[in-house]
Order: C-alpha cells, then structure tokens, then sequence
C-alpha cells in the first residue's frame, strides 16, 4: 500500500507540473491519460481514484485489456455500481477502447430510456459524454441529453460542458460553465478539509483557478489530437 501511495503523490505531482509548464515542451513531464485530465479538472476523490488507477494500470496491463468485458458486466446488473462503472470508463480510455465504449453505452443508454429506467440512462449517458470526449466527437457529447438536465444538481452537468465549450475556443460560455461548475461544487461542500491530503487540496487549486484549469483542459485537447493522429496514421 505504501507503495501505491507514493507513486500517487509522485504522479499528482508529475501531473500538476505538466500541466503549469505544458507551454514548455522540454519541461512536459510524463505523459499521463485523457481520463486522468477529466479527473483532475473533476477534482477530489475522482482524482485520487483515477491516479492510483492509473499507477495500478502501468503495473498490471492486463488490468486495463479487460476494461471492456467489465463494462458489459457491470451494465448487466440490475443495480448497477456506478462508481465501479466511472473506473471502468478510465481503464477503457487507457487502454484506448473509447469507441468500443461509446457504442456499448449508447445502446444501455437507449435500453435503460426504453424500459423507463431514466435515472440508469441519466448515469449512463453522462459516462457515454465523457467517452465522447476522449474520441474528440464534441458537438455529439454537447447535444446528449442529459447535459440539457439544468433542474438537477449535477456537477458533470456544468464540467463537461465547460470542457467542450474551452476546447472549441468559446471562452465565454467555458467561463460560466466553469462558474456553474464550481459553484455546485461548494453548494455540495465538496471542498478539500483540513483533514484532506496535499495532493487532493492540489487537485482542487486546480480546478477552482480558472486560468489552471484551461491550461488543463488545452492539455487534453492536445492529447485527444495526438490520439487521433496516430490513429489515422494506422
């Protein structure tokens, strides 16, 4: 355990340095994923979860290779474990399975609305959003409809779509998403304690600083073009 605690601080580190220096291509620091860039924006415990994925993920690749199987698993229960499900998304964008996943939460999304289990495709397509994401497929993940939901207090709702909107270079609406976002945040008290790490009150500065905050954010575009380069070269 100790061991997965202090490759976490050394990656939120490595991580945090990236993204205050990514102008400085010399000084980038290690690569990480797109999935950890939403987690950091995210901020809390989705963060700290996501890293010791990550670390979990350079250990043990097979890990990441069965992402896939266990997303069809966990979308067959009949209550499903959402948090288990979010952690499946992150090895699946790790693992660069994003459009296998796009197509297999589209049709649990379609399943669930059909049969009337609205809540189930609300969670549903909010992960379907975040992998739309990674593909780069914007204008698809800001017409889905759960981001339409303003009556539900969510703060996906207002990330995802700040998200979106920094990337397509429309500073404005990614500033009153990003308000929105944080202000739903400390509606819901999900502010870093005393008790809380460094690295998750590091997390937060991260996401509450507008200007380090789009950093992040340039830095997933950029990773989610690099993505589509090569695979284009293939």
């Amino acid at each position: 355990m100790a061991t997965v605690v202090f490759a976490s601080i050394y990656v939120v580190g490595a991580y945090i340095s990236r993204a205050r220096k990514m102008s400085k291509e010399e000084h980038q620091g290690p690569r990480l994923t797109r999935s950890m860039s939403i987690a950091v924006l995210h901020g809390g415990q989705l963060a700290l979860q996501r890293l010791f994925e990550y670390h979990e993920a350079r250990a043990d690749k097979s890990a990441v290779e069965i992402a896939e199987c266990e997303l069809k698993t966990h979308l067959a229960e009949q209550h499903p474990d959402y948090k288990k499900l979010q952690s499946v998304i992150g090895k699946l964008e790790m693992s660069g399975k994003e459009a296998q996943a796009v197509e297999i939460l589209k049709k649990a999304t379609a399943k669930a609305r059909n049969e009337g289990r609205n809540h189930e495709a609300y969670e549903y397509e909010m992960l379907l959003v975040e992998m739309l994401i990674y593909k780069g497929d914007f204008k698809e993940a800001l017409g889905c409809e759960c981001l339409r939901h303003a009556e539900i207090s969510d703060a996906r709702r207002p990330l995802f779509k700040a998200i979106v909107h920094i990337i397509e270079c429309n500073k404005n609406e990614g500033t009153k998403y990003w308000r929105e976002f944080n202000n739903l945040k400390e509606e819901f008290h999900c502010l870093p304690s005393i008790k809380e790490s460094m690295e998750e009150c590091q997390l937060h500065k991260l996401s509450t600083n507008f200007n380090e905050f789009e950093k992040v954010v340039h830095m997933l575009k950029k990773d989610i073009i690099e993505v589509q380069a090569k695979r284009n070269k293939k």
